[in-house]
């Protein structure tokens, strides 16, 4: 056989393989980039695409945000709807977000010119160790609007990339349904029905069957990011008074396991750096509301409950009971006191557990 035929044969198999991957990318739509909808349970979404696709149509229905990870994303727009006159917020939640995310997205809002009155911005401790965004991460792939490149070229990148993990699970949770996280795109807010259920019909049942409760971990996580975090957050206060936006800004309250991943002194300086450029409610720490477990569908992510109780304290609703260690609104004069009682707490906390 000639090298002519060798070379068309390898092209044959090549075109063949090309159409199979992207015939399998485009059914089963892993990220739901192309809303085929073949399989109903999504495993996981592009929430930066699918958001800002949703929001190019319908903007001019919101005029006000809330900017978070996917741990705001439990928390209804409704809920501080009631608190602002004439706010109509949408929940921009989107997986592992960081302060690089907030800004790129403000600057695309305000450029675009959405309506944009309020934001309601949530901090994640974890963003201290990192900032940006991986291009080669396709479940936080940026819409190609948001960085002024080609739809076209976005559409082929998840046709012809290769997404074995991102495909089985999608498959399999259609099959066995048995983690169902239901989205709804046009408040935003994300849910977890099967273990709402679990955690309501039996609590102490679902916490001693979930397992990531009772992992034991380490404090590695350092403040490795802050010069490009402080940047980044000084920009975004900078753009909200620029363009007379009302800027919240609060600390997420992680679960006591996720507190424990935190290296103490660290995770204390990344607080003070966000008090340097802004006040700030700060949630974190091990209260009364992070050290019980119902509040959470495992350490990372807090149910909506717990969503409601930070509205109710930053905008100080006593019609809700809210614990009163839950919740600090920090400045740069009570920071330095606001972060001895931290220490004291994570000490009396460490304590305690080794005690156990």
């Amino acid at each position: 056989m000639n090298s002519k035929k060798w070379i068309k044969i390898l092209l044959t198999l090549c075109a063949l393989a090309v159409g199979f991957v992207g015939g399998v990318n485009y059914l089963v739509d892993p990220f739901d980039v192309f809303h085929t909808k073949i399989l109903k349970e999504q495993f996981q979404i592009n929430e930066r695409f699918i958001k800002i696709e949703f929001l190019e149509k319908n903007h001019n229905k919101f005029d006000s945000y809330m900017f978070g990870s996917c741990r705001i994303g439990t928390t209804p727009p409704d809920v501080l709807n009631q608190y602002m006159n004439d706010a109509n917020f949408y929940n921009f939640t989107i997986s592992s977000a960081n302060l690089y995310d907030y800004l790129l997205h403000l600057q695309y809002f305000i450029k675009k010119e959405y309506p944009l009155k309020n934001l309601y911005l949530e901090i994640d401790i974890d963003n201290m160790d990192n900032y940006g965004r991986n291009e080669s991460d396709y479940l936080r792939k940026f819409h190609p609007y948001v960085l002024n490149q080609s739809l076209y070229s976005y559409y082929i990148s998840y046709l012809t990339g290769f997404f074995p993990f991102n495909i089985r699970g999608k498959i399999e949770l259609n099959i066995k349904r048995d983690d169902i996280t239901t989205y709804s795109l046009e408040t935003g807010i994300w849910g977890k029905p099967i273990k709402e259920k679990e955690i309501q019909e039996n609590p102490l049942k679902f916490i001693s069957e979930e397992p990531s409760f009772h992992i034991k971990n380490t404090r590695l996580i350092k403040n490795s990011s802050k010069l490009e975090n402080l940047k980044a957050l000084s920009e975004i206060v900078n753009l909200s008074k620029k363009n007379n936006i009302n800027l919240i800004v609060f600390t997420t309250p992680y679960n006591k396991n996720m507190m424990d991943n935190f290296i103490l002194n660290d995770y204390l300086e990344f607080l003070k750096e966000i008090s340097s450029v802004i006040n700030f409610y700060d949630f974190t720490g091990y209260n009364s509301i992070t050290t019980n477990n119902t509040n959470y569908y495992e350490p990372s992510h807090y149910r909506e409950n717990v969503g409601r109780l930070i509205a109710a304290k930053i905008f100080n609703d006593k019609s809700i009971d809210v614990p009163k260690d839950f919740g600090v609104l920090v400045t740069k004069d009570n920071i330095n006191e606001h972060l001895e009682n931290l220490r004291k707490q994570v000490e009396d906390y460490e304590l305690e557990k080794n005690l156990k």
